[in-house]
């Protein structure tokens, strides 16, 4: 009876429904049309994020006439992006600016307290629209990081947007092309090797004073054989220990050199976590397949909070944070079959984008919304910082929905989870495998554009700790689901469906690695880069 109630639950609680959501229509915003095969290419064209619990910020890919730049690369695909800070209740326009881009990747982060890092090429800003509002400039720009001979290739922000992580790869001439001749067998070109990426860590301060600039802190670098998230916070990273017998296990790593043990998840597919926040992680696992159909909560007193199924084949989640509220949002592209990964899709294989609202501590969803149009790479929703309202955009208009206040009981558990955060520290940042890059490779760093004069300059902190260690290959996701391999939730320190655990000690722990595809289709915040084109 319970698993009936389980598989049930989705359809009564649809059938209650959420309020009413109060609609901004899209229109007078200047908001146009956009291009359907961009947005399921993965292009990033269309974004919503809070600023604070009362403004939002709009911004969307917008036909303006061009001017031709000198020196301008062959390969830039340049095109103008409107943004739109709107206040709510309202809906009125404070201030809206233009930039010019040159790719379809990933333009924007929220950097938390209002601010956002604004990226153009391989040079990253920040700004703080409401805090500059008096000044008559909110979108005024203060310059924040910039590589040398390097291209950006991942932006990464930890949920509670205190640790950036920055990839980046040596910028290379494209090959020239073979010529085919006339007669005899066509030439196989060679697959070119993959680079070695340069991952960069930088701890973030908010601003030391009112209408300050975000202080980025250099917390060291380190190298990977490919671009991808890694589970880590400020204080330390979660690494995966194969047990055998499809039952997985997770170590938290601090930097001082402290290794916890936390509860086991078992799966037919290598789990991928993710932190939610300081204290909280959720894991992406299989059941009876290979392909993705199970999420589960953990925390850090090693406790598994709950696990329960994803239903239907999907691609592209993503995901939004308010950890001081403990919530977060899951969102994914529901396919009406399965798809290879890396490989496009058309519209008639799509069957909606939904947005989740889960309560962390207990995996209970507290609303369930759609977005439309449906964008691959995710950044059409938003979750406030208070964790009290949900905007998506959603038939032509941004649909804003109320959510309740958190219970006695979820407070304490926010409470319980603040307090059981692993101590922050300033160590460096530094993990068990090893990648050594060539000299080529390491030529450059990418470097903070104004350092306050506390942060650690990169070479100081590379000598200092000896940063030649490697981050694990990227963190990537399935691209499916399996919609019958459903589990059921469970308590605290619940045990996952599954083969038992086999009896034998834990063995080292290890950094994982999943079968690589492409970033746009792993489980990423929606503060998670994609990368560049």
């Amino acid at each position: 009876m319970g698993v009936l109630l389980f598989f049930l639950a989705p359809t009564l609680f649809a059938a209650r429904g959420p309020e009413p959501p109060q609609r901004l229509p899209l229109e007078q915003f200047g908001f146009q049309p956009l291009s359907e095969q961009f947005l399921l290419a993965g292009s990033s064209m269309l974004t919503l994020h809070y600023v604070d619990n009362q403004h939002l910020l709009l911004t969307f890919s917008a036909r303006h006439l061009l001017k031709r730049l000198p020196d301008e690369p062959e390969d830039d695909m340049d095109r103008t992006i409107d943004a739109v800070l709107l206040d709510l209740p309202s809906g009125h326009i404070l201030g809206r600016t233009t930039w010019r881009t040159h790719d379809h990747g990933q333009y924007l982060w929220s950097l938390g307290h209002g601010h956002f890092l604004l990226r153009i090429r391989d040079t990253l800003t920040t700004f703080a629209p409401v805090a500059n509002l008096s000044s008559g400039q909110p979108f005024a720009e203060h310059p924040f990081l910039s590589t040398d001979n390097r291209r950006i290739a991942a932006v990464i922000l930890s949920p509670d947007a205190d640790l950036l992580t920055v990839e980046t790869a040596k910028r290379t001439p494209a090959p020239a092309k073979t010529k085919t001749p006339l007669f005899g067998p066509t030439p196989v070109e060679p697959a070119p090797e993959p680079p070695i990426v340069q991952i960069n860590f930088y701890r973030l301060h908010p601003p030391a004073e009112p209408g300050g600039a975000i202080r980025p802190n250099y917390a060291g670098v380190t190298h990977s054989r490919g671009t991808g998230g890694v589970p880590v916070t400020v204080a330390g990273y979660l690494s995966t220990v194969n047990q055998g017998h499809q039952h997985y296990a997770f170590d938290f790593h601090s930097y001082t050199g402290k290794i916890d043990e936390l509860s086991p998840f078992d799966s037919t597919c290598p789990p991928f976590p993710l932190f939610v926040s300081h204290s909280e992680f959720i894991v992406f696992g299989c059941r009876n397949s290979q392909t993705v159909g199970a999420v589960g909560g953990f925390n850090m007193r090693g406790q598994e909070m709950w696990e329960q199924g994803l239903f239907g084949d999907f691609i592209a989640p993503s995901l939004v944070y308010a950890p001081s509220s403990g919530r977060f949002a899951l969102s994914r592209v529901l396919l009406h079959n399965s798809a290879v990964a890396d490989q496009p899709v058309s519209p008639d294989e799509i069957s909606s984008q939904t947005v989740v609202v889960y309560q962390t501590d207990s995996g209970k969803q507290i609303l369930h919304a759609d977005c439309t149009p449906i964008e691959r790479a995710g950044q059409n929703f938003a979750l406030a910082p208070d964790g009290l309202s949900l905007a998506v955009v959603h038939a032509d208009a941004i649909e804003i929905y109320r959510l309740p206040p958190l219970t006695s009981k979820e407070e304490k558990a926010v409470e319980l989870a603040q307090a059981s955060a692993p101590p922050e520290n300033d160590l460096p940042i530094l993990f068990a495998s090893k990648v050594s890059p060539s000299a080529e490779e390491a030529d450059s760093t990418v470097q903070p554009e104004a350092q306050p004069a506390n942060t650690v300059t990169p070479e100081a902190a590379s000598s200092a700790a000896q940063t030649n260690a490697a981050a694990p290959d990227s963190t990537r996701t399935p691209p499916s689901a399996n919609p019958s391999a459903a589990a059921e939730p469970s308590g605290d320190g619940a045990q996952s469906s599954g083969d038992p655990a086999p009896e034998e000690h834990r063995k080292p722990p290890t950094l994982y690695t999943l079968p690589t595809d492409k970033p746009s289709d792993r489980p990423v915040s929606s503060d998670h880069p994609k990368e560049t084109q």
